[in-house]
């Protein structure tokens, strides 16, 4: 006859100088605290007052001198937030008006982990532009870092590349970036890859200050896509392409940026060619007149390359006003031998 009394002593657990009780007890005792506790966490979850601390956001980017509106603020999963009509005032060195960045809902999640370290960790996704970054960034007291992919980007809706640029842009951007910037800048590393199809620059409208000659409208001109690849180490931006092929204008850029704290102090070393396309000349009679007025001059003679380009060395900071100098005569090719066309 088969003995089944091993199953009764497989369910009944034992502790010393404790009557022994049945596992299915033991297991009820501990649900107990196990239900305390989530609901506790549960409890705290859906009423965690999520207006004071958008209120305190809001606190925290005032005394750091931005102007920050958030018109909603929710939770998302256990450990971040969701931001929806977010809009970031930053000031403008230039005593101009502020630099605004505008992101329809924005997702923010931190690593619990990182909780433990002086590097704190997150996630971002963001939708803005009608496109959408996400990606991670770790940021410490002296430290940067961010690995963000873009898709969709729209230009024309970003203000702040406006108010950078100060030309109208069109065109979608794709791609990615890879940035760690540690506590000494000059041992910064990183890699950008991004795409921008059908780019257009100028709208007819908008007035551009062109040194020499005041405010001038610029027609729409059209660029084609743009291909943008930079390399960073030991603190340096090597351009490797930075290249548009459109049918009015054609674009060429090598060189490289050396990064510095803060930003605008960073300084550039680049070797610029644009070529204006007969066809745009036609089609916009300012711009054929501006070039026939400044085809006697002589930086623009010293500029012309043999193939009808101008071509430019650019150098200076960042936040200086960088003055071009007429390079037609010197053969296109990165300053200093840094940064090789692949």
């Amino acid at each position: 006859m088969v003995d089944f009394r091993w199953k009764d002593r497989m369910s009944r657990v034992s502790w010393p100088g404790v009557q022994d009780v049945s596992w299915s007890k033991a297991l009820a005792w501990a649900a107990y605290p196990a239900f305390f506790v989530i609901c506790f966490l549960l409890f705290a979850y859906w009423t965690f007052p999520y207006n004071r601390l958008k209120d305190r956001i809001i606190e925290i980017a005032e005394d750091q001198g931005y102007e920050l509106d958030i018109v909603d603020i929710a939770p998302s999963r256990l450990s971040g937030v969701t931001l929806e009509g977010v809009r970031l005032a930053i000031p403008n060195d230039a005593d101009g008006p502020p630099l605004d960045v505008v992101v329809d809902e924005l997702t923010v999640r931190a690593s619990l982990l990182s909780a433990l370290s002086d590097t704190k960790s997150f996630f971002f996704d963001a939708e803005l532009a009608g496109g959408e970054t996400r990606g991670d960034v770790a940021i410490g007291d002296e430290s940067f870092e961010i690995d963000t992919k873009l898709s969709d980007i729209e230009l024309k809706q970003l203000p702040a590349l406006r108010a950078f640029t100060k030309v109208p842009l069109t065109g979608t951007l794709d791609g990615e970036v890879l940035l760690n910037i540690p506590p000494e800048v000059g041992e910064s590393t990183g890699e950008v890859s991004v795409s921008v199809q059908d780019l257009n620059v100028g709208d007819g409208e908008t007035k551009i200050e062109v040194p020499g000659w005041g405010g001038l409208t610029l027609d729409e001109a059209n660029a084609g896509n743009l291909e943008v690849r930079a390399s960073i180490e030991n603190g340096t931006a090597t351009i490797e392409r930075f290249k548009t092929d459109g049918r009015d204008l054609k674009l060429d850029v090598l060189g490289n940026v050396r990064l510095a704290r803060p930003t605008k102090r960073s300084q550039l070393d680049l070797i610029v060619k644009a070529k204006i396309e007969d066809a745009y000349k036609e089609r916009s009679p300012k711009v054929a007149t501006m070039l026939e007025l400044a085809a006697n001059g002589r930086d623009y003679k010293a500029a012309l390359t043999p193939d009808g380009s101008l071509q430019y060395k650019v150098n200076g900071s960042a936040a200086g006003r960088l003055r071009p100098r007429p390079a037609g005569k010197s053969a296109f090719e990165a300053p200093r031998g840094q940064g090789k066309r692949p």
